[in-house]
């Protein structure tokens, strides 16, 4: 079975079916595109006009989570989803709420002002604690056996790391002790390094210094150049 995805190298939603391939060893390609001027062929098999795409055989999946649920279901060698329905209800759960943290973490590139970049790490604290609160003793969410949450958390993760480096005081080891741990234990994963471009800190750094956000005063000018019309994307 040929297994193709289709991406753009800094796409977050990307990484998690990554992941989910590498977690279970199976071969695939990958093949960049660029958003900013799609070609011909993506737009007539991608109904959103969005990556990720996996094409299976002649088939087209999209959407992440549909693409992870699909990789784990037919390649049921090292499941990611439990077995118990409750607790794989409960995962689902709790990987939907993951667009909140995408949703937090994206707005702390784009804000523009200090107040609106404190009131959006703010409202993303309060969902790091519902976070905190339901976490297992480790070392992934489910506790010993990893799993799709963690597949999708990874990417978040990495991305608010990379923020932390710039403000220093993105997640709050105090406040959030056991998503601190899980953070660190995800990014030192072999899967998820593989998982991205071996550019991808710069890549995201260049984004944000593109969207000139309030965050991006607390970079080097002399590394990134002059500061660029704002751009959102």
């Amino acid at each position: 079975m040929s297994l193709k995805l289709v991406s753009f190298k800094a796409c977050p939603f990307v990484q998690r079916a990554v992941i989910a391939l590498e977690m279970k060893a199976i071969d695939y390609e990958i093949e960049y595109i660029n958003l900013a001027c799609p070609p011909d062929w993506f737009l007539a098999i991608s109904p959103l006009a969005k990556v990720p795409l996996l094409i299976v055989e002649n088939s087209v999946i999209f959407e992440s989570n549909v693409i992870n649920e699909y990789i784990d279901e037919a390649f049921p060698v090292n499941r990611l989803h439990p077995e118990d329905l409750l607790l794989k209800a409960q995962n689902r759960s709790w990987i939907e709420f993951c667009n909140t943290i995408f949703m937090a973490t994206f707005h702390l590139t784009i804000d523009e002002t200090q107040e609106k970049f404190e009131k959006t790490l703010s409202a993303l604290w309060v969902d790091l604690d519902q976070i905190e609160k339901n976490l297992s003793q480790g070392p992934f969410f489910n506790g010993e056996n990893i799993s799709l949450v963690d597949v999708v958390y990874a990417p978040a993760f990495q991305r608010l790391n990379y923020l932390q480096k710039i403000h220093g005081s993105i997640i709050d080891k105090k406040r959030h002790p056991h998503i601190f741990k899980w953070q660190d234990k995800l990014l030192k994963l072999r899967e998820v390094k593989r998982s991205c471009a071996p550019e991808i800190e710069e890549l995201y750094y260049k984004l944000l210094w593109t969207r000139q956000g309030y965050i991006a005063q607390f970079m080097n000018e002399k590394e990134f150049g002059e500061r660029p019309e704002r751009s959102v994307y």
